[in-house]
Formats: C-alpha cells, structure tokens, sequence
C-alpha cells in the first residue's frame, strides 16, 4: 500500500519509516495521505482518501498505523479503541546468559509499539555500566551509558517508557564471584544487609541509572531472597530479629536512596508473603500478613505481583486482594513462557494469561506486565512469544480474538506461528502445559541416561510430522524464519535422540554385535550431525538477538553433547568388537528420576535444570 506521510511531524514520520516494511506500507508522495491528531481515544479512519489518527498518546499512533493495515481491505472504515490498561509493559531479561544487541532491542520495540505497548523493562542484575564499579558486570556484556541512553531514546521516539529493573538484594551471585563484592554477600546470591559497602554500591546503580533513563519508575527487585539473614548477617549479629524486620529495614534504605534521585520504586512482592507464611506464597485461603508488617513498607512503593502459573481465576482473585490490603499501587506480571529451554510453551502462556487478565480486569487492576525470562541460559527467542504478547494487548484493548492482529503484525497465522513450539508436544493430547521434553531429552545421556524410564516405545515418531510442518513455516515466515529453522533443526536432533537410550539399552542386552553396530551406524553418527546443525541454527539464532558474551554457555553445553554422544558410540563399537567386557551403565537398574513419586506427570514434566539432567555426577566442593 502507497502511503504520503509528508504532513506527520518529524519523529512520527521518521518512525513511521522504519515500520513501513513491517507494514507493507511503500512511502509515496501520491500514495494515501496518512494525517494524525493528538486525542483522548484512539480512532483510526479511512474514506477512501485520507488515513486519520487520532491518538492520545505516541505509541498508540503506532498502533493505529497497524489498524491500518488490517483494514485496509475495506473500502472505508473507522476504528475506535481504548486501552484497559495505563501501563502495558513487558519486562526482557537480559541477566541469564544472553544480552540483547542494540538492533534487536530497536526490532522488539517497534513490535511493541505496533501492538500498542507503552513500556519496556530491562531486567538487568549486574548487566549494566555501574559507575565507580569496575567489576560489576565485567564480562558479562553489560550494557555501556552510552547504550542505555540509546535504548531510551529509541523507545522514547516510540511512546514507549523504558524502566530500568534491577536487583538490590539478592538474584546477585554473578557478582559474588569477584573479591570486590565477596564481604557484602550474606549468603548465596542476596547481598548482606545493613553494611556500608552494600548501600555505597547500591547508590553507584542509582547515580548511574539516573543519567541514562528519562522514566523516574525503577524496579529494585528484592524477590527469591528465601535465606536473607542467615548466612554472614546471622554470623555477625546473630538470629535475633525476624527476618521480615531486616528484609523492611533494607527495603526503606533503597527506597530513601531511590528518592533522592527522584525515583518511585517497584518491588516483586513475594517476600512479604514468603517470610509471613513460612515460603509459601500462593496461599489463598484467606490468610493475611499482618498490620504491622503492611505498615512498615513504603508508602510509595508499588507491589508487583507475578505469576505465570495457574489456570483457576480464584488465585488470581485472592492474591490480588491481599496484595490491596497493603493499600499501594499494584501492578501484576504474567508470563510468556520462554525460560524452559529452546522452545516456547505459547499454548499454556495464553491459557493462563487469558485467566490472569480477566482477573486484573475484575479487580481493577490496570498496570500489567509480561514477563520473559531466561532461566537456564536464555536458549529460546524473543519473536517466538509474540503470539502472548500480541494477545495480552488485544486483550487490554478490548478483543478476545488476537489472530487478525497477529497477522496484521508478522503476516502469519498465528495458528501457524504456534507451531514454534513443536518439539516439546510429545503428547499432543495433554491440555496446554509448560512441559520441556525437548531439553531434557535432548541432554539425556545415551547410555546413563536419567530420564529414559519416562520414554515410550514410539515417542520419536511424532517430529516427523513436527519436522514436516516446520519446513512448511520456515518457508513463509519471512523475518522469523530464522526461530523456525532453529526449532526444525532441534527437532531433527530429537527424532534421533528422543529414544536413543532406550533403544541403546536394548541392543546392547541382546549381545547381538551386527545390531549394536548398526545403531551407532544408523543412529549415533546420523545423531552428531543433525546435532552440529542445531547448533550452527542456534548460534545464528544468538548472533541475531544477542551480543556475543554467554554463548560460550552453549557452546559448552552442546560441545560436551556432541563429544558425549562419539564417545558413547566409540564404547558401543569397542563393546561389540569384544574389546569391552561390558559397559557398565547399560548393566543398571533403571530408577525412577523423581524417586517413585506419584505427585508428579512421569511421562511428561518440566526439567529445567542443565547441571541435574545431564548426568548424576556433579562437581563439587566439600
């Protein structure tokens, strides 16, 4: 479509440049004329003629320029819209592993803005520039001064508000490793309260964080901090005091500091449940943290209740009213699932978000944020989630149904897009659930491998329709083709790997030579290549979203499988050349990896953890 936009002001009509691809939209002096008027409620029109915007604030001219392009199919037409919520944000962790690079974090921010987002969360703990703090970062890719004012003006150019979000307690091992911070460290990953040291360094992320952001919100954190008070405080001071009164004594030195730079803090606020109710967190049966305890926090702090996790809208009901019986500014975090290995789990993420919303809606909740974290080395992409985050905002705008947005977006269907999360349906008959079958069995040792008595004969079968559909994708999906030939080549590896143990644990109990040999000829060494595919789709992947630092991450990771992998299959052939008595591994009983729990799915669970699931032996330090 031909457009002329000549009469928008400067920014609007540089901006507007930059997403004329994205839109199909071709800039034309002769093309329809696109005109735009600040108002209190979005309206997009068309007459024939004349494209109109009315916005009432910048980045929802940007939406309305998306508007455009989904109806453009009528001769006229005139959109109106409002948005549910004042802040409508996503928080993008850029702390587990990998950093975002400048281009990419330009190309999310002008997706957001074309679904009409207004704000942008870095999470960041120690992977930006503290000045006056050498260390704090160092080598983790950080993000410069220079960069971050760059990411705020970026953003700014759009309407969309850039909030830096930080730690200030614990969530802080990285740092813990340099000398430089090992006497402020309580105990794990939480800094140690009420030290000089820990506040100096506390006001250094300030002062450097007041010079790079216009917004005067910061998310200081403070979440997970489970042992706060019992590791080198308790060695000093001994276990006298609650918990809680420490956690509050530290909460309100960062928020007066937080003041003095103008800043109007944010909190996660699972602590305050977590040291009130023995850990749990989620409890809502009716309990309810004491007065006394409420009346200790600050009063301009804003809680952020996050979860990502149920389906049942009387916890979200519950916990939202406990969280107002604090009578501070609440803000709710739901979840795009992106954080359980290489795959998304977008089907479960829009369940639970579309209960989670409804909620915020009913109980006047009106700050909503989507969060994307990166657990366990930040393996999947950002553009795989887009169809959570594009429903979350039609959702705020008042649609039930996303698809015409997300097509009108990424010029896919989005039930297509949702074939991004192919290699973790093993069992495509479950409801919607964040199960990661794709990581855990991908690591899953040939030979020792933990997680072979979940397997079932006929498993693997299912990627070669994943495989087949993937391809079909890969083909149409332009500027996210690269996710799909990631998630295509993950599944190439996992049509071999997926029953490798097992089938390894069979051959070598027949005895049989020519059958062993003819697995490791038919399946390991097809197995090491599919493998070095996936890993050259990846880091391409990584080089596109990411700066460079923590890849190594992966390379080890995948390194050590492939080199794992020709050792098993050296041993097998040595096994069957009778050069080996016997390979011990294979000669074990095999135990259930959850020790006969019956509270857990055995065919199908989440398995996070890369250091547990690829072998029992760990190296440690006793």
């Amino acid at each position: 479509m031909k457009v002329n936009i000549s009469k928008l002001s400067d920014n609007l009509r540089e901006c507007t440049a930059e997403v004329a691809a994205q839109l199909n939209f071709t800039l034309d002096g002769n093309g329809y004329e696109i005109i735009a008027e600040e108002g209190e409620t979005l309206n997009v029109s068309f007459d024939g003629k004349v494209i109109k915007i009315i916005y009432p604030a910048i980045n929802q001219f940007f939406r309305g320029l998306r508007l455009v392009k989904q109806n453009f199919n009528k001769k006229g037409f005139s959109v109106s819209e409002t948005c549910k919520a004042t802040e409508l944000g996503i928080m993008l962790d850029c702390s587990r592993n990998a950093v975002r690079n400048i281009n990419h974090l330009k190309e999310l921010i002008r997706h957001l803005a074309l679904m009409g987002y207004n704000q942008i969360q870095l999470y960041t703990e120690d992977t930006y520039e503290v000045e006056s703090e050498p260390y704090f970062g160092y080598m983790r890719g950080r993000y410069t001064i220079a960069e971050m004012k760059e990411i705020d003006d970026y953003a700014a150019r759009f309407g969309i508000e850039a909030v830096p979000c930080i730690q200030t307690l614990a969530h802080l091992n990285q740092i813990f490793r340099w000398e430089a911070y090992r006497d402020i460290n309580d105990i794990n990953d939480i800094l140690l309260i009420d030290e000089d040291r820990t506040y100096e360094l506390i006001e250094h992320m300030f002062i450097t964080l007041d010079k790079c952001f216009r917004s005067r919100k910061i998310h200081i954190g403070m979440d997970e901090a489970h042992l706060i008070g019992r590791g080198k405080f308790e060695d000093k001071h001994g276990s006298v005091e609650k918990r809680s009164e420490i956690m509050l004594r530290h909460l309100n030195k960062v928020v007066e500091i937080a003041s003095r730079y103008g800043y109007k803090p944010m909190m996660w606020s699972d602590m305050f449940f977590r040291l009130a109710f023995n850990g749990a967190y989620y409890v809502s049966d009716g309990r309810s943290i004491d007065q006394e305890v409420i009346e200790l926090v600050p009063e301009n702090l804003r809680l952020v209740y996050w979860d990502y996790y149920n389906n049942d809208p009387a916890v979200y009901n519950a916990m939202i009213e406990r969280h107002q019986e604090f009578n501070r500014e609440v803000m709710f975090a739901g979840g795009a699932w992106m954080w359980s290995g290489f795959a998304p789990s977008n089907k479960f993420s829009l369940s639970v978000t579309k209960t989670a919303l409804k909620a915020c809606e009913e109980k006047g909740v009106d700050k909503i944020m989507i969060t994307m974290w990166g657990d366990e080395g930040a393996e999947c992409s950002d553009m795989a989630v887009l169809p959570v985050l594009c429903y979350a905002a039609e959702f705020e705008y008042g649609h039930e149904d996303y698809s015409a947005a997300f097509y009108a977006l990424t010029d896919m269907e989005a039930e297509k897009f949702l074939d991004v999360e192919s290699a973790n349906l093993v069992d495509e008959y479950l409801e919607p659930n964040h199960n990661n079958p794709s990581k855990y069995m991908l690591y899953n040792d040939c030979i020792g491998g933990l997680m072979d008595p979940l397997v079932k004969e006929g498993d693997a079968a299912v990627y070669e329709k994943h495989i087949r559909n993937l391809k079909a994708v890969e083909k149409i999906a332009g500027r996210y083709s690269y996710i799909f030939t990631t998630q295509r080549c993950l599944c190439e590896a996992l049509q071999i790997k997926y029953e490798l143990g097992v089938k390894t644990r069979n051959a070598y109990k027949t005895g049989d030579p020519k059958a062993i040999k003819d697995l490791v000829k038919t399946l390991y060494y097809p197995l090491i290549k599919k493998l070095e595919q996936f890993y050259a789709a990846l880091e391409y992947q990584w080089s596109v979203e990411n700066k460079p630092h923590g890849f190594e991450v992966q390379d080890y990771r995948l390194g050590g499988l492939i080199k794992r992998v020709e050792h098993c299959a050296a041993r097998l052939i040595r096994f069957a050349n009778g050069k080996d008595a016997r390979i011990e591994e294979l000669e074990e009983i095999m135990l259930d990896p959850f020790g006969n729990s019956a509270e857990v799915n055995k065919r199908l669970t989440t398995f996070n953890n890369f250091g547990k699931n690829i072998g029992v032996n760990q190296i440690t330090w006793h």
